[in-house]
């Protein structure tokens, strides 16, 4: 419950974070993207928006990062290319929220849709994504360059524009 006291908010990340960006990626994936995939996410990739969840400080302002994501805003889809919350930050529902945000964002910005792409095995992921109000939408064989199979999830949003409610 630590997470729900705290002021959480999403802080878009510019060029100028791939350092941080490419240090919260090795933090948190075994197989984690080099710093040229992370700058080419922030800097050649036209759809491609970082993000940061940050604990804002006791005076409202920007705070410590606890998680990041890289969400593709494609006309009327979002995809969530990445989303990361760094070990010591798991457990504490900070995923969930980070997820509300993305789609809140997202929606916000007229799409109609939130996808992601997940490795079959991970279970944790898929609950989290389940919670969130993703539901399975199809598999894709042997996607990851070591032939797992992935789970491509969706999930409608919600927004003035959209007529999906």
């Amino acid at each position: 419950m630590q997470a729900e006291a705290q002021t959480l908010v999403l802080q878009e990340a510019g060029p100028e974070d791939v350092d941080r960006l490419t240090a919260m990626e090795a933090a948190c994936f075994a197989l984690p993207w080099t710093r040229d995939n992370v700058a080419g996410e922030m800097e050649s990739n036209p759809f491609s928006h970082g993000w940061f969840l940050v604990r804002a400080g006791g005076d409202g302002m920007s705070g410590e990062a606890v998680a990041y994501a890289f969400m593709w805003e494609t006309f009327e889809t979002a995809q969530i290319a990445r989303i990361g919350v760094l070990p010591p930050f798991r457990q504490q529902g900070l995923g969930l929220k980070f997820l509300a945000l993305l789609k809140e964002r997202a929606a916000g910005s007229g799409c109609e849709f939130l996808r992601l792409e997940m490795r079959a095995s991970n279970e944790a992921a898929r609950k989290l994504y389940e919670k969130a109000g993703l539901i399975q939408a199809g598999v894709t064989k042997r996607y990851y360059s070591d032939g797992e199979d992935a789970i491509s999830m969706v999930a409608a949003l919600e927004s003035e524009e959209t007529t999906c409610w």
